[in-house]
């Protein structure tokens, strides 16, 4: 299901959008719905770290708010050099989720 929204941008994001539209030959929706897309999870993946980060979420748990494996999730953590605390509790918190 989709819905239309009204949102205001500022005239150099549409440029930008426009020409992102001229370059890849579709519309300005479709460009829209793109980047939105990616933000979304980009905004997801930042949420999840901070959450682990601030020990308000195991990595598992941390891993479901990003919407990414819990393998993935740690791949990135290591690339992005978070500090990867984990104690026993969250370890079996962690295996009561895959269960």
């Amino acid at each position: 299901m989709t819905e239309t929204i009204s949102v205001r941008i500022q005239k150099q994001e549409l440029k930008e959008i426009e020409n992102i539209s001229s370059y890849e030959k579709t519309s300005k929706s479709n460009v829209l719905r793109e980047v939105l897309e990616k933000g979304i999870k980009e905004k997801k993946l930042g949420i999840a770290i901070e959450k682990f980060q601030n020990n308000e979420a195991t990595a598992s748990k941390a891993s479901k708010i990003a919407g990414i494996p819990l393998t993935l999730f740690l791949d990135v953590l290591q690339r992005k050099g978070v500090n990867f605390h984990y104690d026993l509790n969250e370890l079996r918190e962690d295996l009561a989720d895959l269960a």
